[in-house]
């Protein structure tokens, strides 16, 4: 097995998440100096999804002035990913030239590296509990609610992007924790995001007809 010589192979702690137990492994028993997208979609499976899931949700989830059309941009692929949750991929479905790509082993060792000490704060709120709300069918039902809340992330309604994409966020990292309280929590919120995302639409859509009539009856009094 080659490596890359200023990496060395991960090795087994105790009561580690396992999705990072599954990266750590995928990178321990890679040989090369390259590893593909391809291969570590395919090898993390559903847990994958579920991370990819949350990266596109941690954007809009921050309740901070952005840019026209972020929300949008980041909504779509949020919709992408999240109706693939509904259907249980095995792994996550991208464009074959996003699957294409390959990292150097020494870049994936490093993002391991990163990412693990933030995992590991989570712990202190997400652990495994009320594991009936973290089934595959249950799955299956809150990936219908992840993708109403991507919807509504992706329209462009002032303020009604950062709580249907929280919602997302802590769904998706209530499924990699196995919490289903956070998964239960991350549901409620979301009905909440798209209950005041469907409010904000239909009011806008009411009174710019109203609006319209208005200004059309005046212009057919001349």
């Amino acid at each position: 097995m080659i490596k890359h010589e200023d990496t060395k192979p991960f090795s087994k702690q105790k009561k580690e998440l396992h999705f990072l137990h599954s990266l750590k492994e995928i990178f321990n028993k890679t040989k090369g100096n390259k590893i593909s997208f391809k291969f570590i979609l395919e090898k993390l499976k559903d847990e994958g999804l579920l991370f990819l899931i949350a990266l596109t949700a941690l954007p809009s989830a921050i309740p901070i002035p952005t840019p026209p059309g972020f929300t949008t941009i980041v909504g779509l692929p949020m919709c992408f990913l999240t109706v693939q949750l509904i259907f249980r991929q095995e792994s996550p479905w991208l464009p074959e030239w996003i699957l294409k790509k390959q990292l150097q082993l020494s870049t994936f060792h490093k993002g391991i590296e990163k990412l693990e000490p933030i995992m590991n704060k989570l712990t202190v709120l997400l652990r495994p509990r009320y594991k009936r709300f973290t089934t595959q069918k249950m799955e299956k039902f809150v990936g219908i609610i992840a993708f109403l809340c991507s919807v509504s992330v992706a329209l462009p309604i002032l303020f009604g992007n950062a709580i249907p994409s929280a919602a997302v966020l802590i769904i998706a990292l209530g499924f990699l924790y196995e919490d289903g309280l956070a998964v239960l929590l991350g549901m409620i919120l979301g009905v909440i995001g798209i209950i005041i995302s469907s409010s904000v639409v239909i009011f806008t859509f009411y009174f710019g007809a109203a609006a319209l009539n208005a200004i059309y009856d005046k212009l057919s009094l001349f």
